[in-house]
Order: C-alpha cells, then sequence, then structure tokens
C-alpha cells in the first residue's frame, strides 16, 4: 500500500501530461480518414488514358464510378456515351447497340446525340460481313445512318454518311440477287422473278443491275411469259448495249421470236 501511495502522484502526473495529447492525437486521425471529394473530371481523364491504352473493361468501371457519384450530371451524361464507345472500340458492338440506343432514349437533344446516333449506324455497319449473312446488318444500319440524316441535319459525319448508305444499299442489292440466283438455279422461276423484280425497283442502278435484268428475262422465259421475257432483255440492251450479256439477250430474243 505505501508502494502504490507513492507511485500514485507520479501516475497523477503522468496522466496529465498524457490525456491531452492522446486527445489530439485521435481528433487528428479522425480528420487523416476523412474522404476527400470526389472529382469526375479528373475521374474521366483517367478513364479516357486506359481507354487509349486498351484497357476497356477497368475504363468501363471507372466510368460507371462516374455515373454512380457524379451529382451534377454533367460528367455522369458524359461517361454513359463513354461506356457505349468502349464497347464500340472492343468490337463489341451488340453491347454497344444497347448502349448507344440508350444514351439515344435519354438525351436525344444532348449535343452529342449525332455523335451517339453515328456510331450507332457505324455499330451495325461494322457487323456487315459476307453477303449472305449479312441482309439484317446492313439494313439496320441503313436506316440509322438516314434516321441520322433526317433527324440531324446539320451533323458532321453527312459526307461518310452517304457513302455508308451507297455501301448498305450495295449489300442489299448483292443479297436479292444472291437469293433470287438460288431460286433461278433450283428451277423456282417464280420466286426468283420476284426477288430479280424487287431488286429493280427497289435498288434502282445497283451494280447488279444488268445481271439482274439478264436473269429476270430468263425466268420470264423459263416460265413461259414470252413477251416479258423480251420486254425485260431488251431493257438491258438498250441499257448496257456493250456487254456480253447483252449479245447473249439478243441471240435469246432471235429464238423466242423464232418459236412464235
Amino acid at each position: 500500500m505505501k508502494f502504490l501511495k507513492k507511485l500514485f502522484p507520479s501516475i497523477k502526473i503522468f496522466l496529465y501530461f498524457t490525456i491531452p495529447f492522446l486527445v489530439f492525437a485521435c481528433s487528428s486521425a479522425k480528420k487523416e480518414v476523412k474522404e476527400t471529394p470526389f472529382e469526375p473530371e479528373k475521374t474521366l481523364l483517367q478513364a479516357e488514358s486506359l481507354m487509349e491504352r486498351g484497357f476497356y473493361e477497368d475504363a468501363r468501371k471507372v466510368l460507371e464510378e462516374i455515373r454512380t457519384k457524379d451529382a451534377s450530371l454533367q460528367y455522369s451524361i458524359l461517361a454513359k456515351l463513354r461506356i457505349a464507345d468502349t464497347y464500340f472500340d472492343d468490337g463489341s458492338y451488340e453491347e454497344a447497340v444497347v448502349e448507344y440506343e440508350s444514351f439515344l432514349s435519354a438525351y436525344p437533344s444532348h449535343k452529342y446525340a449525332s455523335y451517339a446516333q453515328y456510331k450507332l449506324a457505324m455499330s451495325f455497319f461494322r457487323q456487315i460481313t459476307t453477303v449472305d449473312v449479312s441482309y439484317s446488318a446492313a439494313q439496320r444500319a441503313m436506316q440509322e445512318f438516314e434516321k441520322l440524316q433526317r433527324t440531324y441535319p446539320r451533323n458532321p459525319y453527312m459526307e461518310v454518311t452517304e457513302s455508308r448508305i451507297a455501301a448498305c444499299r450495295r449489300i442489299l442489292a448483292e443479297y436479292e440477287f444472291y437469293v433470287g440466283s438460288f431460286y433461278f438455279k433450283k428451277g423456282a422461276y417464280g420466286a426468283a422473278a420476284q426477288r430479280f423484280d424487287g431488286l429493280l425497283k427497289n435498288f434502282p442502278d445497283s451494280v447488279k443491275e444488268s445481271e439482274t435484268l439478264y436473269y429476270l428475262g430468263l425466268s420470264y422465259e423459263n416460265m413461259g411469259q414470252r413477251e416479258k421475257a423480251v420486254n425485260t432483255l431488251t431493257a438491258l440492251i438498250e441499257k448496257f448495249p456493250a456487254i456480253k450479256l447483252s449479245s447473249d439477250a439478243k441471240e435469246l430474243i432471235s429464238s423466242l421470236k423464232e418459236k412464235k
């Protein structure tokens, strides 16, 4: 007990000087763990850097963070658009379509809406491969490019859009010819004639026009519709007088007239 009594004044003195220091240290620690304010602009630049280096999945994570934390919505909207771009740049065009459509649905009048519409059309355009499997992609791409011209007539992509539409029309015409030729080879001349006739009406002046006229004439001839065959083959000769198919058409017309 005597020992404790002797020791007690020393403890009091120790605590007197130590407790304020501990309180100060604890308060300083609290200040140190305080969260720093979210900086959306700086975070967006980080995402852009990741995209430039091809780290698209990591970039999406950063962009999603902006979407959830940016209360002003200024950078949140841009992040939504750039998420679509990460899918496009990564070659994930189906996912890009979903994101661009979502952006346009939410912000149709945004200053970058024409850009989103262009990239939506390009997402379909990039899915075009061979003629036999690309009809749907080419058709949607053409529709979205035409929508871009109608909805945003002052868009900066007008010149390239015209060439893209022409390319889509060529693909669609080639597909119609491909299907028509398939029916023709199978001896289904009625179905072939329907395809060839539709091609001429829907895609005038296509690269397949001369061949289409020739095989449409042959289809009519095989169906026993000689007058239609002669008229179609004559149209071929008049429009493309110098090509070999026109020479063949002349011979066929002569043989049809001899059969009368």
